[in-house]
């Protein structure tokens, strides 16, 4: 895939470092409330760095590993590629304005549609040869179909109880879950042991298989225990934590030589210590949600949820998103991309700890960091201007 085709991404991952560095100055400065819907922003926000960072990057991964046999395949992907962007457009350019209206919703349902062809089309025609692999790509396409089901619901919901009601937000975070920990971090493990594995035979791969998607699915039982307040999916989400440990200590033994030598990550190795780094928090703080009590109280505390968000999607999928960029040769290792990591990484684990912080003084009340919120936006500057030196460092041979 042409250095284009990742410049799209990167560009969606602007547009959201600025909608989200907009939903942090109205904190600071009360007055931008009278100009702005928070609400609205915030799903403009949400939408494009979920379906015009992320999807846009792993859609343009997939399709330079997997999916290109010759030249018909190759034009129906650039095609497909270009209406789904304008969906992405379409989003960023209505949801500030109207929130969930006619507007927006046809391009989100736009997007959705275009997934569908290119899950579709890369199930049927991938060129993969590793069976192996080829089943852990068919899983992750399997689990972005699942999750749209909890869009698809939303109507109903909505009719039904309303947006108030258990089962609307239930259908919210279905999406949001089979997205993260199905869709995503599975289309990543593809990409990793495609990168590492590819020529040989996975070890105990179908016990790491097993227990990977029934930890997907049983994890999804902390959302049910908030939002229906029965106990017994504490023990259903804590099950899964388990296994999802277990799985991971299966996969370790893959990968163990690769991890003791850092010259197999090669340049931009940083991207994949921020992710590995992350991966390891996302495990800890998972393991407390096994906790009934614990798991409890998380559902309340906002900047805790943002944080476990953020690690996710700006410290392990971004990450491992910068690796590949790297590896493949579409970011350059220049000033700008060294600059341009300083500002992200700062920005990052600044605002990390500082979520975290906040969700200390919602719990116990006790002030810990004065002016949190301007600290905030202060250092979430740093999204975007990272992300304009990350631009400036692809490769100049940007062609059709």
């Amino acid at each position: 895939m042409k250095s284009i085709f990742f410049f799209v991404p990167l560009f969606n991952f602007l547009l959201a470092a600025c909608f989200g560095l907009l939903l942090r100055a109205a904190f600071v400065y009360p007055s931008i409330n009278e100009s702005i819907t928070y609400l609205y922003i915030l799903h403009a926000h949400s939408h494009i760095a979920l379906l015009g960072w992320l999807y846009m990057l792993v859609y343009v991964l997939f399709v330079h590993f997997f999916g290109i046999k010759n030249d018909k395949e190759n034009r129906f992907y650039v095609r497909l590629f270009w209406v789904t962007e304008a969906a992405v457009l379409g989003m960023a350019l209505t949801f500030p304005f109207q929130g969930y209206a006619a507007a927006s919703i046809t391009f989100s349902t736009l997007h959705i549609i275009c997934s569908y062809l290119f899950g579709y089309h890369l199930w049927k025609n991938n060129r993969l040869v590793n069976k192996q692999i080829r089943l852990l790509l068919k899983t992750a396409l399997a689990f972005m179909f699942i999750s749209t089901l909890g869009v698809w619901f939303l109507g109903p919901a909505v009719g039904m109880m309303g947006k108030t009601s258990a089962f609307y937000q239930i259908c919210i975070q279905f999406f949001l879950h089979f997205q993260f920990n199905g869709w995503f971090f599975t289309a990543f493990l593809t990409l990793i042991f495609n990168w590492f594995l590819s020529s040989k035979r996975i070890k105990y791969f179908g016990l790491f298989y097993g227990l990977w998607i029934l930890s997907v699915v049983l994890t999804f039982g902390l959302i049910l225990a908030w939002y229906l307040d029965i106990a017994q999916f504490y023990w259903v989400n804590a099950g899964g934590v388990t296994l999802q440990l277990l799985a991971f200590a299966v996969l370790s033994k893959n990968f163990w030589d690769v991890l003791k030598k850092r010259t197999e990550f090669g340049h931009g190795y940083i991207w994949m210590l921020l992710a590995l780094c992350c991966f390891v928090f996302r495990i800890l703080m998972q393991m407390i949600t096994a906790s009934e009590v614990f798991a409890a109280q998380t559902q309340v505390v906002r900047s805790w949820i943002i944080g476990f968000i953020h690690l996710n999607m700006l410290g392990i999928l971004t990450g491992l998103g910068f690796w590949f960029m790297i590896k493949l040769q579409k970011i350059r290792l220049n000033f700008n991309i060294k600059t341009g990591a300083f500002f992200l990484l700062t920005a990052f684990i600044a605002t990390e700890i500082i979520l975290f912080l906040q969700g200390i003084k919602m719990l116990t009340g006790k002030v810990i960091l004065e002016n949190d919120f301007g600290l905030l936006f202060l250092f979430s500057i740093g999204f975007p201007v990272g992300i304009l030196f990350t631009l400036n460092s692809l490769n100049k041979k940007i062609r059709l």
